[in-house]
């Protein structure tokens, strides 16, 4: 069993409560180690990561604080032998954990891995078969297949349960 760092906890400042019980209850139960690299975003460093093509949008950034104060994106990167990695395996299993929380706590959450749905929409797939599907599905349409393993995000939804 895994447990969040201290930086990764501080990460999560500033990001909505569901979307950092969905990450606390990630870590109990993945199979990967993970940190959380980034919660909220400034808009400088928003711009820089849209120039360097790391992210698609500029202003409609879910790391962005919101109109209610908070940030609505986390980025989990996989901790690979003492090291944070850009790891599709690990992303995968992270991917399986913060589906498997979202189902249990019943928050909605949207994956980089596959921007046309939910996680838990996902089910009966593993998240690398998902993840496949999606890049299949947009190179077949001859659209882009921008693929982020490690963000995951509320959807634009004002439709959370409840604490």
């Amino acid at each position: 069993m895994f447990k969040l760092g201290q930086k990764s906890q501080q990460n999560l400042l500033g990001v909505h409560p569901h979307l950092v019980a969905v990450v606390k209850r990630a870590i109990e139960i993945t199979q990967q180690d993970f940190n959380v690299f980034e919660g909220v975003r400034t808009a400088a460093q928003q711009k820089i990561n849209y120039q360097k093509g790391t992210s698609t949008t500029l202003h409609n950034s879910r790391h962005l604080i919101g109109k209610d104060g908070y940030a609505h994106a986390v980025d989990l990167v996989p901790f690979i032998n003492g090291q944070l990695k850009w790891d599709w395996e690990g992303c995968y299993k992270i991917a399986e954990a913060v589906r498997q929380a979202s189902i249990e706590l019943n928050i909605p959450i949207r994956w980089g891995g596959v921007w046309d749905q939910l996680l838990s929409e996902t089910q009966g797939k593993t998240t690398k078969q998902a993840q496949q599907a999606y890049v299949d599905m947009r190179i077949r349409n001859k659209q882009r297949a921008f693929a982020d393993g490690p963000h995951f995000e509320l959807p634009l939804s004002n439709q959370y349960p409840q604490f």
